[in-house]
């Protein structure tokens, strides 16, 4: 009988992103990028001071075809629990939007707002990601 034993696991499981990839129009990356600055980095900033996320990261590139993405947004958890539902965690969520949306005049002006960065971009759809670990 030959028996042999499992090889031990190069890698180890680090932190989750989320990837949301973004297909800006044409001539119109920086104002996207610009509007990011309104709404979504101060939400980012917000969460990270509040401990519901790690980090955030923009990424911006070139098309590499008509159907492709320009911009990545990505954002950090510790792990795929900070994902589930959670009462306190989506309440801080709320009160994080809840502050943006009356500091940009409440909910009608954000809903404006929306509308106008929605005319600048496609999104191409979002993943899960896990960072990994090489040992």
């Amino acid at each position: 009988m030959n028996l042999q034993a499992q090889d031990e696991a190069k890698t180890t499981t680090g932190s989750v992103w989320t990837v949301r990839m973004v297909h800006t129009e044409a001539m119109s990356k920086q104002e996207y990028l610009n509007q990011l600055t309104t709404y979504y980095i101060p939400q980012m900033e917000a969460a990270k001071a509040q401990g519901l996320i790690l980090n955030y990261r923009i990424l911006s590139g070139t098309y590499s075809g008509v159907d492709d993405f320009d911009v990545m947004l990505m954002v950090e958890f510790p792990n795929l629990a900070a994902l589930d539902p959670d009462p306190a965690r989506e309440a801080k969520w709320k009160a994080i939007t809840d502050t943006l949306n009356e500091k940009l005049g409440g909910a009608d002006k954000v809903k404006a707002f929306r509308s106008d960065i929605n005319d600048l971009r496609i999104f191409h759809g979002e993943k899960l990601m896990r960072t990994v670990l090489l040992k």
